[in-house]
Order: C-alpha cells, then sequence, then structure tokens
C-alpha cells in the first residue's frame, strides 16, 4: 500500500507543470533564393537605345512583379525549463524528514506511561510521551517525505533542451517588370509646352526619332494609347542626354566664340564641357571636336 501511495504521489509530482524560459539564437545562413510574383498589373514601358542621329523607343506592355529575396538560416530555439520552489521543497522536507525520522527512531527514548495529569471525558488518560513522539514523527514524515520526491523530480525535470529549424527572412522587396511583350499603339508626346506634337504610330513596337525631329519637339512625357509609359532611370537619362545633345551639337564649332565665353563666361562653359561630356558617351555623337575646341578654349584661358 505504501508503495502505491509512493508511485501515485512521484505519478503526481511527474505531472508538476514547470517555469519554461525560452529564447532564440540565430545560426548560419544557409542559402539565399529570388521569388518573384505577378500582381496582375500590365503596363506599358518603354526603353531607349541611340545610334546617333537616331533615338529607338521600344514600346512593351509588362506585368508588375514583386521581387523578393529571401535568407534562409538555421535557428536553436533554447527552452530553460525549472521551478522556483524545487530547492526550497528538497531543503525543508529533508529538515522534516530527518526530525520525522529521528523522533521516530527515538521513541523508546520517551516514557509510555499514559499522561495522568489530563482525562478526557470518558476517563481516558491522555497520551504518553512515546505516541505523541510517534504522531509528531509520522506527521513530520507524511509532510517532508512527499517534499523531498516532489522537489528531487522537478529538479531532474529541470535543464535546457535545445531545438533546431530552418527560419526564412525577407532581405528585399521591390517591384520589377515582367514577363515584357513587345506591344504597337499610337504615342503621344504629351505634357510640353505650347501645342502638343501630332501622335505617332509604332512599328514593331518601336518609334524612331531623329535629333533634328526632337529638338523641336516639346513633351515631358509619353503615352501609349492613352496610358502613362513608365521609363526606368537609364533609359529616362539616356532619353534627357540625347534631347540636350540634339541642341548642343546642332551648332558649328567655332572656336573664337568659345574662346570669348571661356573670357566672360568660364563656368557657363565649364558646364557646357560636362554637357559635350555627356554626348560623347552616345553611341555615334559627333562630340568630340566640340570637346577638343572647348578644352582649348579654356586651356589658353588658364594660361
Amino acid at each position: 500500500m505504501k508503495r502505491l501511495g509512493v508511485g501515485a504521489l512521484v505519478a503526481a509530482v511527474g505531472c508538476t507543470p514547470l517555469d519554461v524560459e525560452r529564447r532564440t539564437e540565430r545560426g548560419p545562413l544557409i542559402r539565399t533564393y529570388s521569388r518573384e510574383t505577378a500582381l496582375n498589373e500590365r503596363i506599358p514601358f518603354a526603353t531607349t537605345q541611340v545610334q546617333w542621329p537616331r533615338l529607338t523607343l521600344a514600346f512593351s506592355s509588362a506585368d508588375i512583379c514583386r521581387a523578393e529575396e529571401h535568407g534562409e538560416y538555421a535557428e536553436d530555439v533554447i527552452s530553460t525549463h525549472h521551478s522556483r520552489g524545487a530547492a526550497s521543497a528538497v531543503s525543508m522536507g529533508g529538515i522534516f524528514t530527518v526530525l520525522g525520522g529521528t523522533l521516530l527512531a527515538g521513541r523508546t527514548w520517551f516514557s509510555d506511561s499514559p499522561n495522568r495529569t489530563a482525562i478526557d471525558a470518558q476517563g481516558r488518560y491522555g497520551a504518553s510521551g512515546r505516541e505523541v513522539a510517534t504522531g509528531w514523527g509520522l506527521g513530520l514524515l507524511i509532510v517532508g517525505v512527499p517534499a523531498v520526491v516532489a522537489g528531487i523530480v522537478q529538479l531532474n525535470q529541470g535543464g535546457e533542451t535545445r531545438e533546431t529549424r530552418k527560419a526564412d527572412e525577407l532581405l528585399s522587396l521591390r517591384e520589377v517588370p515582367c514577363e515584357k511583350k513587345p506591344v504597337d499603339g499610337v504615342v503621344e508626346l504629351a505634357g510640353g509646352e505650347g501645342p502638343p506634337p501630332q501622335p505617332r504610330l509604332t512599328l514593331n513596337g518601336a518609334l524612331v526619332l531623329t535629333a533634328d525631329e526632337i529638338r523641336e519637339l516639346s513633351f515631358a512625357g509619353l503615352a501609349l494609347d492613352g496610358m502613362p509609359v513608365t521609363l526606368e532611370e537609364a533609359d529616362l537619362d539616356r532619353l534627357e542626354t540625347f534631347r540636350t545633345c540634339a541642341t548642343l551639337l546642332a551648332s558649328p564649332v567655332d572656336p573664337q566664340t568659345l574662346a570669348g565665353e571661356a573670357r566672360t563666361q568660364p563656368d557657363r562653359l565649364r558646364m557646357k564641357r560636362e554637357l559635350a561630356r555627356g554626348c560623347a558617351q552616345l553611341p555615334g555623337a559627333p562630340a568630340q571636336p566640340l570637346l577638343d575646341a572647348i578644352e582649348g578654349a579654356l586651356g589658353s584661358t588658364a594660361l
């Protein structure tokens, strides 16, 4: 019976919940991968290509894709199990157990004669010293032994457990055109000063403008069949450079005029030199004579 009681006690203690503290430690990076998700929002795009004196605008219809860059790494989840009262339970239970065991072991030291100074209503004398010591010893054991067992079980259940798992982190997110398809339509050069230029039709998804044409046109944006056209930053810069060079390279190079500008407006001439350097980056653009003349005018002024 006693073994059954102790077994039930251990089982009950084993079900006692422990305090759990969890922390996460990030491990090494395993791999990176990309993922694209179409947003089903097709819009017109345009790219630019220069072969002086022509600028080609290539139109396409593209979906917008959300491009995600992910990183996959190892992650350790560390759980610390502990019971705040386990140590005190073992300590106090041990004291009670020792006291109870001492009283039971030494109960023969107490008198076996009843306590004749006390008598109850039925005429019975009080318990003897040996009976009192036995009662206290059993009581302390009943309290102390379960406390010790409970504390030991909880201490054994304590400690750390480590779980390794994979974790995913979003490293970057951007929206880019995807699934491009060439498209034809009516191109409007809109947003400029004065009357808008006449709309133009594309041919095989492209519109070609010469330097002479674009010098006469005033526009701030493009539209294809009434929808605004999006240009990437590099294509937009190339378009603006071509428009600037179409005006800058239209005039003949006059060294005397440049020499006069070098004396009266050197800062303006230096700015023109930077523009000419940009024109020299366009394939086929005749910018080198102008650039050499400007360098010569600025060099002679410095002397």
